[in-house]
């Protein structure tokens, strides 16, 4: 039995310990506000994309690394007018802290609510290969050992990294109320004064830093929460209720409109 607990990547792909994974598209295919409970090391190689933490926000096409550490709440959007691709590197705790006396000094270049470097092409190349690297080794020590090399170069490329723009912090704490409250109905105005901020101000400074709309944020947020539900095979009339949406048909046309397909059609291809 594995001494690592199992993460899963969404329908069925588990992993554990370290994995790499790639993306790319023209939609991106995380689209909430989130967090989880490993490292997280993004590399952004193309496309014209948004990347929001807590603390701060960037967007453009610039190559760029994102890290996040367990808990780390983030949300990378990308717009559909440019090919989006990453690659990024995943690992446990259990897996990385504490082998090495340096990982102490070493984890600090996720920050506290993670980090955001801007790249030039050859650090691009560099990064991309040192990850690919990681991958196709089989030992674990050595994957080890290059992430700890992974990180130390991470860290002397932090001493001199770019200036982010400060998020709003009632953007921030909007994402995380929708994220709560998804089921509820919401009154973005009721939650505009919740958060002593104006609406108008709230749904464009909103708009701007996730790419959404507060409306389509939410009906985000539904739809993911849906899948998982219609997953455990719960009825569509229980999953539109417990997913804040009015009836099921109303469900069924949101989702038909997001997934271009029914709810069963959508469930069955992933089984």
């Amino acid at each position: 039995m594995s001494e690592y607990k199992p993460y899963d990547f969404g329908f069925g792909r588990v992993w554990d310990s370290v994995h790499v994974e790639r993306r790319s598209g023209y939609s991106s295919s995380v689209t909430d506000y989130h967090k989880h409970g490993f490292y997280e090391i993004n590399l952004i190689l193309s496309g014209n994309v948004k990347i929001l933490l807590k603390d701060r926000f960037e967007e453009g096409t610039e190559n760029r690394i994102v890290m996040t550490r367990p808990g780390t709440a983030h949300f990378i959007a990308c717009n559909p007018d440019a090919l989006y691709s990453r690659i990024y590197l995943v690992f446990t705790d259990a897996f990385i802290a504490n082998h090495l006396p340096e990982w102490t000094r070493l984890s600090q270049v996720f920050g506290k609510d993670g980090n955001i470097l801007t790249l030039t092409a050859d650090e691009t190349d560099f990064f991309k290969a040192l990850i690919e690297q990681i991958e196709k080794e089989a030992s674990g020590l050595s994957k080890r050992l290059l992430i700890y090399y992974f990180l130390s170069k991470l860290s002397e490329r932090c001493r001199d990294k770019c200036e982010s723009v400060e998020t709003q912090p009632y953007v921030f704490d909007a994402l995380t109320y929708l994220e709560n409250h998804y089921s509820e109905k919401i009154n973005f105005t009721d939650l505009a004064k919740q958060l002593y901020v104006g609406r108008t101000t709230l749904m464009l400074d909103f708009k701007a830093y996730t790419g959404n709309t507060m409306g389509e944020y939410l009906t985000k947020c539904r739809l993911k929460n849906a899948i998982d539900l219609l997953l455990q095979k719960k009825t569509i009339e229980d999953v539109a209720e417990s997913c804040g949406f009015a009836d099921s048909s109303g469900f069924i046309r949101s989702f038909k409109r997001h997934y271009g397909t029914t709810p069963y059609k959508y469930i069955k291809n992933l089984r």
